[in-house]
């Protein structure tokens, strides 16, 4: 079995994609996508960022105090409510601007926001971590340079990562292996299944020094 990853732009061929799912499982990352969040789907509170320190966010006092401030003012209601890989152009498009909103409030940048907001979208908003989608997937230099880590709040970035994701979600010679992923973890989105192999993938690649 094999993933192609990188939306016919920055293509790599992952063998194994199955062998990298299950030992996601001892990933902590495991731990964020099992958690069931007490709070309601369709609003975001400031207790929601406590989730997101499992999949190592940088969420502080500026993030919490940005929430307490402005979540009631976030309308989830916006959003698509369908998965990444059935939304058309605009969708995304509404999508990538809506995380962007909250990527820019202080404290936030494009890998809190979406780690913030997929468990209440978990079909909808991948995971678009700094190092993992900015620094590597999408990165055409990585892993000849290792990624870093850097903020990205602005729409455009965002949308190209949504579009790029779409794009793998959907390819024809991807469709039998994402049929056996889900058979492995059926109660997992498609998304998740791409987040939980990609970043195994890539931290097999550049290991955490």
């Amino acid at each position: 079995m094999k993933l192609v990853l990188g939306a016919r732009r920055n293509d790599r061929i992952i063998h194994n994609p199955d062998t990298l799912l299950i030992a996601y499982r001892n990933d902590m990352g495991c731990d964020y996508l099992d958690y069931k969040q007490v709070t309601p789907k369709g609003k975001v509170f400031p207790e929601d960022l406590a989730v997101t320190l499992a999949v190592n966010s940088q969420a502080g006092w500026r993030a919490f105090r940005s929430l307490k401030e402005s979540a009631v003012s976030i309308n989830l209601a916006k959003l698509p409510d369908m998965p990444l890989e059935e939304t058309s152009e605009s969708e995304r498009k509404e999508v990538a601007q809506f995380i962007a909103g909250i990527a820019r409030l202080p404290g936030f940048a494009a890998s809190l926001a979406t780690k913030l907001l997929h468990k209440k979208r978990p079909q909808l908003i991948p995971i678009l971590d700094n190092q993992a989608i900015f620094g590597a997937y999408m990165n055409e230099n990585w892993p000849q340079l290792p990624a870093t880590s850097f903020s990205v709040k602005g729409e455009d970035w965002i949308g190209k990562a949504l579009d790029w994701i779409f794009i793998d979600l959907r390819r024809s010679e991807n469709t039998s292996a994402w049929k056996k992923l889900l058979a492995i973890e059926p109660t997992r989105t498609k998304i998740e299944l791409f987040d939980s192999v990609w970043w195994m993938y890539f931290r097999k690649v550049q290991p955490v020094r």
